[in-house]
């Protein structure tokens, strides 16, 4: 049986409506409380996120320059034997354009080198704050009785939550507060 997108949205939002009918009486002793958090505006605002920011914008003007120096060169190159190229024998264009092309596989190389560099010191400076954000996160959840928070982005499948849910100020709050005094 061929289902097409339109009908297989069909068959999961049913079955989301008949577990929710199952699991109402689970939930009807107490009440469901529900939050929402924009991790992308903690880690944009809080003290912990500006520092790791500054510290990767930091390396990225450090090998941006060099980077930016070759490309300009092999721009360069490539225009000069557009240019000059009509008039070379086959063989110096043959060997023009190998050398051409050797300066720009080393050229993505550093690219790539310098993305992973990157990469990875995005990894070491924001991983510290994620946990630490997962436990402020934990922490606002209990002490504000929520039962649920959710990541208010559109990418992580949240397309609509209230204002009134939004835990962002509050759990900002705690992570510059942990932060102030080193936990």
């Amino acid at each position: 049986m061929n289902l097409n997108f339109r009908n297989k949205s069909i068959i999961i939002a049913c079955c989301f409506v008949c577990s929710l009918m199952l699991i109402k009486p689970v939930f009807a002793a107490s009440s469901l409380k529900i939050g929402v958090v924009s991790i992308q505006k903690v880690i944009d605002n809080s003290k912990a996120g500006q520092r790791a920011r500054k510290v990767l914008e930091a390396k990225q003007n450090e090998l941006q320059p060099q980077l930016m120096k070759e490309k300009k060169a092999l721009e360069k190159e490539a225009n000069d034997i557009e240019k000059k190229s009509s008039v070379w024998s086959a063989d110096k264009k043959r060997a023009t354009e190998r050398d051409y092309q050797k300066k720009m596989r080393a050229y993505q190389i550093k690219v790539n080198d310098a993305q992973y560099t990157m990469k990875q010191l995005q990894k070491k400076v924001l991983n510290p704050i994620f946990k630490q954000l997962q436990g402020v996160i934990n922490e606002v959840g209990r002490t504000e009785g929520l039962s649920l928070i959710f990541e208010r982005s559109k990418s992580n499948g949240l397309l609509y939550a209230d204002s009134k849910l939004d835990v962002t100020d509050l759990v900002l709050k705690k992570i510059d507060a942990e932060t102030a005094t080193g936990k």
